[in-house]
């Protein structure tokens, strides 16, 4: 089980980093374009780890190419990311029954 000790960011938190609206960063994370964390459930808060979205800025860069559009480079980081699990649910901690 991994352990998280760091602190999560909210919606907002990654929306100001990303220079992107909160609706965004919702869209895109309902749609696994970004990586996230859900809280006690499909239904729980959105959060975010900062490694994750360290890793998913610094793989969107790699796979941008000069003269590409936005959208290609989201279809080829899809499909170069498809192994990745984009969401993650959390339902409780290490040692809780």
């Amino acid at each position: 089980m991994a352990h998280l000790d760091t602190d999560l960011l909210k919606p907002t938190d990654v929306a100001r980093r990303l220079g992107v609206s909160r609706s965004w960063v919702y869209d895109a994370a309902a749609s696994g374009r970004i990586p996230c964390l859900r809280l006690g459930g499909p239904d729980g808060p959105l959060r975010f780890l900062p490694e994750d979205i360290d890793k998913w800025l610094e793989l969107a860069r790699r796979n941008w190419l000069p003269g590409e559009s936005s959208k290609q480079v989201t279809r080829r980081a899809a499909r170069l990311g498809a192994g990745m699990t984009p969401q993650m649910h959390v339902d409780g901690f290490a040692g809780e029954p």
